[in-house]
C-alpha cells in the first residue's frame, strides 16, 4: 500500500504557489513585461534619425568645427530643388514658388500664428533662386556684365548651355537653374519637423505651381537625412515581414509542429521587439535621470535598424536549442518534466553563450563612431534580455502546450534516437575519422582569407546607404549633371578686428602688421576660390567675393588707386547688406552672444556626392581630397604672416612696405632664374606687389626681384665675389629669407651689412581657430577653418578602419578570457578561438580580396558573425565537456555533441539565414548588406563549428580540452554509415545505462577540464566504433517509465482526500485484472 508520501510530487511548473500553477504565474509575469513592448518599439522607430555630424563624438575637432560654423551660418541647412523644364528661358514657376515658400510681411500678418504661412515663415529662413541672383549681379553696385555673372554662378545655381543633337549650342535660356531653400533652427531643431519642412517644399511645388511631382528634382543634406530615415523605415517594415513569413515557413519544415514553429517564432520577435523598445526607455532614462535635454544614445538611426534582425536570429538560435533539448528530454524520460529538463540542458550553454555575444557586441561601444556604439550597447542587452523572454515563455509553452508523442517519431524519423540526415553524418564521419587533415584543410583555408584583411578599404558616404535604383540617387546624377555638385565643404577665414582698416586708414599705421580694406580682404577670398576651383571635384566655388566687384587693374597706378577707393568707400556702405547674406558674419561669443569682433569669411565648394564608376573606390578619397585643399589655401596664408613680419621688421628700420624694393631670397638646385610658380617665395612676391612695394626707378613690377642663392655658391671661389654681390643688392630695402632661413650664403649677406628679413618661422597653431577670439593687445594671423561634410565624413572613414580593428580585437580578447575561465585553461581557450574567428576571418578577407569596401554597415557585422559563432561554439563544447565528465573518450564526446547540438545548429542556420536572406533585395543598402552577410555569416559559422571545431577536438589538438583518445578505429568513422551506426550505438548504450539522464542531472557551472573518472567506462569504444553485435542485452533494462496521468492531476497528491485516491489505485494494482 502507498502512503501520499510516496507519490511522485508534479514538476516545478505544474507546482501551484499561491493557488495558481507556477506556470500561470511566469505566463503573467511574462505578460506584463511584454505589454510595455508595442509602444516601446514604435516610439523608437519614430525616432530614427540620420544625420552624418552626430556620427563623431562631440569633442572631436570636426565635430567642435561643424557645430562653430552652424553657429554662425546656415549655409549646410539647405534644399535644392529643380525640375525637368528649370531653365533660364522658362522662370515663372520657379519664381511663383520662390514667393510662395516666402511670404510677404502683408501676408504673414493676416494669416493667423498657427497657419500654413506662419509655418513656412519659421521654417524657412532664406530662398535664393538663379535668376533672382543673376539680377542682383547684372545690377549695381556690382553691375557685372551678363556673361560674367553667368560664369561666376555656374556650376552652383546655373548649369551649363545645353546643346543639339549636332553639337550647337541653344543659348544661355537653355541652362537649367534651381531654387534654394535655406532651413532655419525650428525646421531642423528635431527629426520629424525637418521631414515635415522638406515635404513641405515638394508639396507646395506640386499641389500650388502644379510642376509634375515626377519631374522634381531635389537634393542637398537635409534631404539625404529624410530619405534615409524613409527608406530605412519602408524596408524594415516590409522585408521584416517578408523575413517573418519565409522564417515562419522554414520553421515549420524544419518542426513540423504549428505550435512548436508558432513559439519559436514568437520567441524570435518578441527579442527583436524587445531590443527596440529597449532603445526608447533607455532615452527616457537619458532625459529623466541623465538630465540631457534629448537622448543622444536612446534614438534609432540607420544602423541600429538592423538590430532587430540580429537579436531575432540570437533569440531564434536559443529557442531552438531548447527545442530540440526538450525533444530528447521527451524520448529519454517521458512528458513529465520535460520542459524543465531542457531548461536544466539548456540554461547555462544559453546564457553563457549569450553572455559570451553580449561580450563580443559590446566591443562595438568602444567605437567612436556613434551608430556602431549605439548598435553594441543595445544589441548586447538585448542579447541578454533574449534569455529572460527564453526561459520564461518557452518552457510555460512546452509545458502547456505539450508536442504529440507521434510528431516526436515523425520527427525522428521513427527512430527512437536520433535526428540528424545521412548526408551530415557522412559528413561528420570525415571531420572526426580525418580530423588532422580536415585541421589542415580548413586552418589552410583561413590563412589565404587572413591575407585579404591586410587589403581591406573603408568608405564613408552617406548616400552609399542608398541603392542605386533609389529616386535620390537618380535626383543627385541629374542635378550633378545639370547644374552642379552638392556636397558642402567649407573654409572659413577668420580675420581678427586689428587686421581691419577703412579706405581713409594706412595698412602700416601701428608698424605691427598690414591692415586690409574691404576690397583687400575680399581679395584674400577671390585668391582662395579660384584656388580651390582649379580641383575637378569641385563645380563652382561661392563666397561674398562672388557678389561684388574685383580690384582695379588698370595699369595706371593713381586711377587704380582712385577706383579702389570708391569701390571700398561703396563696400563699407553695403556692409550691412553683405552681412545679412551668408557667406560673411560677425563672430559672437555663443554664450554672451557679443561680438569678438572677429570677422568670418565664408568660401563654400561643392564636391560631387556620386563617385566616378571607373575610379578605384567608387568616389572621391575624400582624406587625399582634404590634404590637398590645405595645400592649395594654406600657402596664401602663411603669405600673409610673412607679409606682417615683414612690416615689423621694416618698421625697425624705420621704413614702411608702402613705396619699399626688396629682393627674395631663394635657393634652386639648378641655379633657376625664378622659383617655380608654386613655391612660397612667389606667393609672397604676388601678395607684396598688391601690398604699396614701389620701385624707385622701373615701377611696381621691379619692386619685388629675386636672387638664387646658388649663384652666389657657384662663384664664391672668386676673388671679390661676396663684395660685388653685396653690393648689387645694396639698393635693396630688405632681403627677404623665405624658406632658408639657415643657409650660411643668408648669414654673409648679413654680415656684409645687408638688411635682412628672415620670415621662415612661422608659428605653429595647435588649436582650432573655431574658438571664439578672445581679448588680446598682440597680433593674431588670419586663419582657416576647414568644416562642412567632407572633413566630417573623412575623419569617420578614418575612425571606421580604427574601430573595426579595435572591436575585433576587444572582442576577440574579452570572449578568449571567458573561453580561458570556463575551460581552466588558457591554451584551450585560444585554440576554442580558432572556429569562433572563422567566420570574420572568411568573410572580411573575401571583402578584401575581392576589394569591396568596409563601410559602416558591413562594420558591424564582425561582432555579429563573433557572436553567432560563440553561441554555437558554447553549446557544442558544453555537450562536449559532459561526455567527457561521464568518462567517454574525446571521439565519443564529440559523437555526444554532434547528436545533441547539429540538428539545432543547421535548423538554426536555415531558419535565421533564409530568413533574413530577403533582406538583400533591400534597396537600403545598410539592409542590404545586413541580409548577404548574414546569411553568409551564418553559413561560415557553421562550417567553423560542425567541421573544424569536432576536428580539433578529435585532433591532438584535443588533449587540451581533455579526455582520452583511442587512434585505433578512429579513421574507420570516415566510411559510409560508420560514424551514423557508432553514434546510434553510442546514444543507445547511455541512454539504456542512465548515463544520458545522468549528464545534465548536476548543474552545470563552466566548461571545466575534466580528466574522465577510471571508474566508467564508455560502453562503445573508438576502436570498435561498427561493432555488429549489439551489447543491449549486457546492459541492464531501463525501467519503463509510465505517465500515469496528466500533470495537472498531480495535485491529487497534495488534496485532502489523497489517502482515498492511494488506497484506491491500491486496489486496482492488487485486483486479477491487475495482474
Amino acid at each position: 500500500m502507498s502512503s501520499p508520501a510516496q507519490i511522485e510530487k508534479p514538476s516545478f511548473l505544474a507546482r501551484k504557489t499561491f493557488g495558481q500553477a507556477n506556470y500561470l504565474w511566469l505566463a503573467i509575469a511574462a505578460t506584463f513585461l511584454i505589454a510595455f513592448l508595442p509602444r516601446g518599439a514604435r516610439k523608437a522607430i519614430e525616432s530614427n534619425t540620420n544625420k552624418a555630424e552626430d556620427w563623431l563624438p562631440p569633442n572631436y575637432s570636426e565635430s567642435i568645427d561643424l557645430r562653430w560654423f552652424r553657429d554662425h551660418f546656415i549655409g549646410e541647412q539647405f534644399a535644392l530643388l529643380s525640375w525637368d523644364d528649370c531653365t533660364l528661358g522658362n522662370t515663372t514657376k520657379l519664381d511663383e514658388l520662390a514667393r510662395k515658400l516666402m511670404p510677404s510681411k502683408e501676408a504673414l500678418a493676416q494669416a493667423g500664428p498657427d497657419s500654413d504661412l506662419a509655418k513656412r515663415a519659421h521654417w524657412y529662413k532664406r530662398v535664393i533662386s538663379g535668376p533672382a541672383v543673376l539680377e542682383e549681379l547684372t545690377s549695381p553696385p556690382v553691375s557685372l556684365g551678363y556673361g560674367e555673372a553667368l560664369k561666376r554662378l555656374e556650376g552652383a545655381l546655373v548649369g551649363p548651355v545645353k546643346r543639339d543633337a549636332e553639337g550647337n549650342s541653344l543659348g544661355n535660356e537653355s541652362r537649367t537653374t534651381c531654387l534654394i531653400v535655406y532651413l532655419s533652427e525650428d525646421a531642423t531643431k528635431d527629426n520629424k519637423t525637418m521631414r515635415a519642412a522638406i515635404e513641405k517644399i515638394s508639396k507646395i511645388a506640386t499641389t500650388e505651381c502644379a510642376i509634375a511631382p515626377e519631374a522634381i528634382h531635389m537634393g542637398g543634406p537635409p534631404v539625404d537625412n529624410i530619405t534615409i530615415d524613409i527608406e530605412g523605415e519602408r524596408t524594415l517594415i516590409r522585408l521584416a515581414s517578408l523575413a517573418g513569413l519565409v522564417g515562419f515557413g522554414l520553421s515549420y519544415w524544419c518542426f513540423r509542429s504549428v505550435k512548436v514553429t508558432t513559439i519559436v517564432f514568437a520567441i524570435g520577435v518578441l527579442s527583436a521587439g524587445m531590443s527596440l523598445a529597449i532603445v526608447f526607455y533607455f532615452g527616457i532614462l537619458e532625459v529623466m535621470v541623465g538630465g540631457a535635454d534629448r537622448p543622444r544614445l536612446g534614438t534609432v538611426d540607420a544602423i541600429l535598424m538592423s538590430m532587430p534582425a540580429v537579436v531575432y536570429v540570437l533569440g531564434l538560435s536559443g529557442a531552438i536549442h531548447i527545442v530540440n533539448y526538450y525533444r530528447d528530454a521527451r524520448r529519454e524520460q517521458g512528458l513529465k518534466g520535460a520542459a524543465e529538463a531542457a531548461v536544466r540542458h539548456g540554461w547555462w550553454p544559453c546564457t553563457l553563450a549569450a553572455f559570451t555575444t553580449a561580450v563580443g557586441l559590446g566591443s562595438l561601444y568602444t567605437s567612436d563612431i556613434l551608430p556602431i556604439k549605439k548598435f553594441g550597447l543595445f544589441t548586447g542587452i538585448a542579447v541578454m534580455g533574449t534569455v529572460v523572454v527564453l526561459f520564461t515563455l518557452l518552457p510555460v509553452f512546452l509545458h502547456r502546450f505539450p508536442i504529440s508523442d507521434d510528431l516526436l517519431k515523425r520527427q525522428s524519423g521513427d527512430h527512437e534516437h536520433g535526428h540528424l540526415p545521412d548526408w551530415a553524418l557522412r559528413l561528420f564521419g570525415i571531420v572526426v575519422g580525418r580530423n588532422v587533415l580536415t585541421c589542415i584543410f580548413w586552418l589552410a583555408v583561413m590563412g589565404i582569407f587572413a591575407i585579404g584583411f591586410t587589403r581591406i578599404g573603408t568608405s564613408v558616404q552617406l548616400l552609399k546607404l542608398l541603392d542605386e535604383d533609389t529616386r535620390l540617387i537618380h535626383d543627385y546624377a541629374w542635378l550633378e549633371g545639370n547644374l552642379g555638385n552638392l556636397v558642402p565643404m567649407e573654409v572659413v577665414l577668420t580675420v581678427p578686428p586689428e587686421k581691419i582698416r577703412t579706405a581713409d586708414e594706412h595698412a602700416e599705421a601701428d608698424g605691427l602688421q598690414y591692415r586690409m580694406t574691404m576690397l583687400e580682404r575680399l581679395d584674400l577670398m577671390r585668391e582662395i576660390q579660384s584656388r580651390i576651383e582649379e580641383f575637378p571635384e569641385i563645380s563652382r566655388v561661392m563666397s561674398v567675393a562672388t557678389f561684388t566687384p574685383e580690384t582695379t587693374n588698370t595699369g595706371i597706378g593713381g586711377a587704380d588707386r582712385s577706383a579702389d577707393y570708391a569701390k571700398n568707400k561703396s563696400l563699407e556702405e553695403h556692409r550691412d547688406k553683405l552681412l545679412s547674406g551668408d557667406y560673411l558674419r560677425m563672430e559672437h561669443d555663443k554664450k554672451s552672444k557679443k561680438e569678438t569682433g572677429r570677422e568670418l569669411w565664408r568660401v563654400s565648394a561643392r564636391v560631387a556626392a556620386l563617385g566616378n564608376d571607373d575610379s578605384e573606390n567608387g568616389g572621391i578619397d575624400y582624406g587625399q581630397f582634404v590634404e590637398e585643399l590645405k595645400s592649395a589655401v594654406d600657402p596664401v596664408l602663411v603669405a600673409y604672416q610673412q607679409r606682417d613680419m615683414i612690416v615689423r621688421g621694416l618698421h625697425k628700420m624705420d621704413k614702411k612696405l608702402d613705396g619699399s624694393q626688396v629682393c627674395i631670397l631663394y635657393r634652386t638646385p639648378h641655379g633657376d632664374p625664378e622659383p617655380t610658380p608654386t613655391a612660397q617665395e612667389t606667393v609672397l612676391r604676388n601678395l607684396l606687389l598688391k601690398s604699396g612695394v614701389q620701385s624707385k626707378k622701373a615701377g611696381k613690377a621691379r619692386a619685388v626681384s629675386f636672387y638664387n642663392l646658388s649663384e652666389f655658391d657657384a662663384h664664391e671661389d672668386e676673388p671679390g665675389y661676396l663684395d660685388r654681390a653685396i653690393q648689387a643688392l645694396s639698393n635693396q630695402d630688405a632681403l627677404i629669407l623665405v624658406s632658408a632661413g639657415s643657409d650660411p650664403t643668408a648669414k654673409q649677406f648679413a654680415q656684409g651689412g645687408l638688411p635682412l628679413i628672415d620670415v621662415t618661422d612661422i608659428p605653429d597653431e595647435t588649436f582650432s581657430a573655431a574658438v571664439e577670439l578672445e581679448e588680446s593687445d598682440k597680433t593674431r594671423p588670419i586663419r582657416s577653418v576647414y568644416t562642412g561634410m567632407v572633413p566630417l565624413v573623412y575623419k569617420t572613414q578614418r575612425q571606421l578602419l580604427i574601430s573595426l580593428n579595435e572591436s575585433i580585437m576587444w572582442a576577440t580578447i574579452l570572449i578568449a578570457v571567458v573561453m580561458m575561465f570556463l575551460l581552466k585553461s588558457p591554451l584551450a581557450g585560444l585554440i576554442s578561438m580558432i572556429p569562433n574567428v572563422f567566420p570574420i576571418v572568411i568573410i572580411f578577407g573575401a571583402l578584401g580580396w575581392l576589394g569591396i569596401k568596409v563601410d559602416i554597415g558591413i562594420m558591424m557585422s564582425a561582432s555579429v558573425a563573433l557572436g553567432v559563432a560563440v553561441d554555437d561554439t558554447i553549446h557544442f563544447l558544453t555537450w562536449f565537456r559532459r561526455g567527457i565528465k561521464i568518462g567517454l573518450g574525446r571521439v565519443q564526446a564529440v559523437m555526444l555533441a554532434y547528436d545533441r547540438c547539429a540538428t539545432a545548429m543547421l535548423q538554426t542556420t536555415i531558419i535565421g539565414g533564409l530568413g533574413l536572406a530577403v533582406f538583400a533585395t533591400s534597396t537600403f543598402t545598410p539592409t542590404q548588406q545586413f541580409g548577404y552577410l548574414m546569411i553568409s555569416m551564418l553559413g561560415a559559422a557553421l562550417i567553423g563549428d560542425l567541421l573544424l571545431l569536432p576536428a580539433i577536438l578529435a585532433s591532438p589538438l584535443g588533449v587540451c580540452f581533455g579526455g582520452k583518445i583511442s587512434e585505433a578505429g578512429t579513421a574507420a568513422l570516415a566510411s559510409p554509415g560508420a560514424f551514423a551506426e557508432a553514434t546510434k550505438k553510442l546514444i543507445e548504450e547511455l541512454a539504456a545505462s542512465g548515463q544520458l539522464n545522468d549528464i545534465s542531472s548536476a548543474p552545470t557551472t563552466s566548461l571545466e577540464t575534466i580528466d574522465p573518472p577510471p571508474a566508467i567506462e564508455p560502453k562503445t569504444q573508438p576502436a570498435e566504433p561498427v561493432a555488429a553485435a549489439s551489447r543491449d542485452s549486457q546492459l541492464p533494462a531501463q525501467p519503463t517509465r509510465t505517465i500515469l496521468a496528466d500533470e495537472d492531476h498531480k495535485d491529487l497528491a497534495d488534496s485532502p482526500h489523497a489517502a482515498l485516491h492511494a488506497r484506491l489505485r491500491s486496489l486496482r494494482r492488487e485486483s486479477p485484472q491487475g495482474r
